[in-house]
C-alpha cells in the first residue's frame, strides 16, 4: 500500500475512535487512463465514495487521471507491482496475462448492459479459471465496465446484409472479422481518426457505441445509424493490488467487495440511461447535425450473430489447447447471461424496483 497516514494515526491516539478512524484513513492510489470528465469518470468517483462510506471512512481513493501515473497498457502490471493500489484495465491490451478475461470481448448473444455486467462479474468472482488468472497476475478483481452494444454509423443507409457487400467499414476485433466474413471491406484504425476518414470517404461506416459516436462527433459526417445491438466489450474493469487487498482488515475487504458489486448496478444504469440520452440528442440534432435510425431485419441480425459465433468458438478451442477448459468457461458465461436475462425479464432492473 502506497500511503498510510502513520503520523496522523499516532497523533490521533488520544482522540475519540470516530475522529481517529478518519485521521487514520488509508489512501489507495488509483491509476485511471481516462480524463476526469464524463459519465465513466463520475461513476468511478461514485465507487470511491461508496468504498469510503462502506469502510466507515478508513479507506480513501486518490485518483491519478488521464494516464498521469500509468499508461493504459501499463496499468495491469503497474497495479501488480504496487505502483498503484487500484486501476482501470482494458483486457485486450494484455491478452497473454488476461487470456480468460478476454472472453468478455467476444460477440456473444447479449446486448443488455446490466445482464452482461452481472454475468461477467459473477464469472470473475466465482469461476475458478478467472480467479486463478487474476491471482497469477498479482491482482484482485473488483468490478467491471462495459462499452454497451455495437452499432454501425454510416454515410448512407445500411438496411440489410446485402448492403454490407464491399462496404468500406472501420471495424475491430472479432466483430470486424465477422463483418469481413459477410463481405464488408474492413479497415482498422483508432476512433480519433474515424471522423476524417468518414468525412473524406476513406470509409463509409464505423463500428462504434452511442456514447463514443457522440463524443467523437461522428454524427456530423455520417447521418445514419443501423442499430445492430451486437454484443459489447466486457473485458474492461477495475483491479486491486493483491498485497494491498490482503493488508486490509476483513471489514475493509468487505467494503471493497460490496462496493464493487454495487457498482455493477450503478454503472449499468449510467450506461443505459446515457445511451438513450445520447441517442435522443443526436436524433433531435446537435449544432444542426442529426442522425436517422435505420431498421435492420431480424433475420439478418441473426446471421450477423451467427457469423460472430465462429470467433466465440475459436476462442474456446484455442483456450482448450492452452490447457484451459474453454468450452466450460464459455458455457458458464452463457449460463450467467441466461440467468440474469431471466431475472431482468421477470423483475426488471434492480433500480426500477
Amino acid at each position: 500500500m502506497k500511503f498510510v497516514r502513520v503520523a496522523a494515526c499516532a497523533a490521533a491516539i488520544a482522540m475519540s475512535s470516530a475522529v481517529a478512524g478518519s485521521a487514520c484513513a488509508k489512501t489507495l492510489r488509483f491509476a485511471e487512463f481516462g480524463p476526469n470528465r464524463g459519465d465513466r469518470a463520475a461513476a468511478v468517483q461514485w465507487l470511491a465514495d461508496e468504498i469510503k462510506k462502506r469502510s466507515g471512512g478508513s479507506l480513501e481513493i486518490e485518483f491519478h487521471w488521464g494516464g498521469a501515473l500509468l499508461s493504459t497498457k501499463a496499468i495491469l502490471k503497474g497495479v501488480s507491482d504496487g505502483v498503484a493500489d487500484m486501476g482501470s484495465i482494458v483486457g485486450f491490451l494484455t491478452p497473454k496475462e488476461l487470456r480468460v478475461y478476454n472472453l468478455g470481448d467476444l460477440p456473444v448473444d447479449n446486448s443488455d448492459e446490466w445482464v452482461g455486467l452481472r454475468a461477467m462479474y459473477k464469472l470473475s468472482t466465482e469461476n475458478a479459471a478467472f480467479k486463478k488468472e487474476f491471482d497469477k497476475a498479482g491482482v484482485v478483481y473488483v468490478t467491471n465496465f462495459t462499452t454497451g452494444p455495437i452499432q454501425l454509423i454510416c454515410k448512407k443507409e445500411i438496411k440489410s446484409l446485402a448492403d454490407l457487400k464491399g462496404l468500406k467499414v472501420r471495424g475491430s476485433g472479432p466483430y470486424g472479422k465477422a463483418m469481413s466474413d459477410l463481405g464488408a471491406a474492413v479497415q482498422g484504425m483508432g476512433q480519433p481518426k474515424v471522423f476524417e476518414a468518414l468525412d473524406s470517404g476513406l470509409i463509409e461506416c464505423n463500428q462504434n457505441y452511442y456514447y463514443a459516436i457522440k463524443a467523437y462527433k461522428q454524427y456530423e459526417v455520417a447521418p445514419y445509424v443501423t442499430e445492430l445491438n451486437w454484443g459489447a466489450n466486457m473485458s474492461f474493469g477495475i483491479v486491486m493490488n493483491k498485497a494491498t487487498f490482503a493488508s486490509l482488515t476483513p471489514a475493509e475487504q468487505k467494503a471493497i467487495t460490496e462496493a464493487g458489486s454495487a457498482f455493477i448496478d450503478h454503472f449499468a444504469k449510467v450506461m443505459i440511461e446515457g445511451k438513450e440520452k445520447d441517442k435522443a440528442a443526436m436524433i433531435a440534432g446537435i449544432g444542426g447535425k442529426s442522425i436517422k435510425l435505420v431498421d435492420f431485419p431480424a433475420a439478418d441480425r441473426t446471421k450477423i450473430l451467427d457469423a460472430g459465433k465462429k470467433y466465440v468458438n475459436e476462442w474456446a478451442a484455442s483456450a482448450s489447447k492452452e490447457g484451459l477448459d474453454g468450452k466450460g468457461i464459455l458455457a458458464a458465461y452463457e449460463a450467467n447471461i441466461a440467468e440474469f436475462a431471466k431475472i431482468k425479464a421477470s423483475k426488471g432492473y434492480p433500480w426500477g424496483k
